[in-house]
């Protein structure tokens, strides 16, 4: 049962977007809080781990933490991605860090050795162990779907297909064919606020006006901003050009991490922010950037486009700082939203419908 802190706070949660008002503070901070939104709405959920072109040929493989599961997506020699746990099943030794190509997984600490499919293939000087059975040595597999390029894990293996849900975000994102879209760079971040403040600050465009008064809003004015498609599953933002003549971008929401950035350029560019290593009042943030086929293949490109990145990011960072440290004031109550923060409610209606039972 969710712990009552998580239960009550999230009660709070507006049914309607007329009425919606912020999150109580608590829930930036409370360990109680992240503990059930791990177990109730994260663990139940379908959770984006990696981008499809990362584990493109046989034996690529990359780790990813969810939820705080070390888990390890590979692609075996049968060419099918698998999600498998990436904690040895003799002492728990993670098996591997970072991304790269294997054709078996070694523990470096007794190097037992498994297949790509999960399989124990062998285990060092075992023979006197009158309980050691290969066969209950697997390592366990997640449950995962690929959609829109991403590859996606459900943890508790009861959450509905992923795609279903998602019928009218795919429709939207279609013209952006963001299954095509491949890597090209990455930005590691340690960041120290609550993961519930990055997501709710990539979600709306509002703030254009205030910390991106000289980048963002200068071509995609916050004020003219607005939630083009929603359900309980995802959120669109839409945000269209200043200038008539230019192009939008969308930002959307797979609830409950998934955040994606896609621009309506005739060469798409995205970014994609992933969110792990959850803790209370911080968490790792991994930009990953993303680009047409054709703007990848261009010399200076890549870097052009993180400094971009990072100097839109640079600007919202004393904002998720600040807010940290403004809802635990004890002065603190939270106000109502916007029309133009319609997606936050969104995701809070997400929260308080696993969390509190609305």
């Amino acid at each position: 049962m969710t712990p009552d802190p998580a239960r009550e706070l999230y009660r709070s949660v507006s049914a309607t977007p007329e009425r919606a008002r912020g999150l109580p503070g608590q829930v930036y901070s409370d360990p109680l809080v992240l503990e059930a939104e791990r177990r109730e709405v994260m663990r139940a959920g379908w959770l984006p781990i990696a981008r499809l072109d990362q584990l493109a040929a046989n034996g690529d493989f990359l780790c990813a933490d969810a939820a705080g599961e070390p888990l390890i997506a590979v692609r075996g020699a049968d060419g099918v991605l698998r999600v498998l746990s990436s904690v040895c099943r003799h002492r728990g030794l993670p098996l591997a860090s970072g991304a790269g190509q294997a054709h078996v997984l070694t523990c470096p600490y007794h190097l037992w050795r498994y297949g790509l499919d999960g399989r124990l293939l062998s285990a060092p000087a075992m023979q006197g162990s009158e309980i050691f059975a290969p066969a209950d040595c697997r390592l366990p597999e997640f449950r995962s779907e690929a959609w829109g390029g991403f590859l996606f894990v459900n943890l508790d293996g009861a959450a509905e297909p992923l795609a279903p849900a998602l019928l009218p975000l795919a429709a939207r994102l279609s013209p952006m064919r963001p299954e095509t879209l491949v890597t090209v760079d990455r930005i590691e971040l340690d960041s120290p606020w609550n993961w519930k403040i990055m997501v709710e600050n990539f979600l709306e465009s509002y703030h254009h006006i205030g910390p991106h008064a000289a980048t963002l809003q200068a071509t995609h004015p916050g004020l003219g901003t607005f939630e083009g498609a929603g359900s309980d599953a995802f959120t669109v933002l839409e945000n269209p050009p200043g200038d008539p003549a230019g192009h939008g971008f969308i930002v959307a929401g797979v609830f409950p991490l998934g955040l994606l950035y896609l621009s309506e350029d005739p060469e798409p560019t995205g970014v994609w922010y992933q969110l792990d290593r959850l803790q209370p009042e911080s968490f790792r943030l991994t930009i990953h950037l993303l680009a047409s086929p054709a703007l990848a293949a261009l010399s200076g490109f890549a870097e052009g486009m993180r400094g971009a990145v990072l100097k839109v990011h640079a600007e919202d960072i004393p904002m998720c700082e600040g807010l940290q440290a403004g809802v635990a004031a004890g002065a603190y109550a939270a106000g109502p939203l916007s029309p133009l923060e319609r997606p936050l409610w969104r995701f809070h209606r997400h929260l308080a419908m696993r969390l509190a039972g609305d």
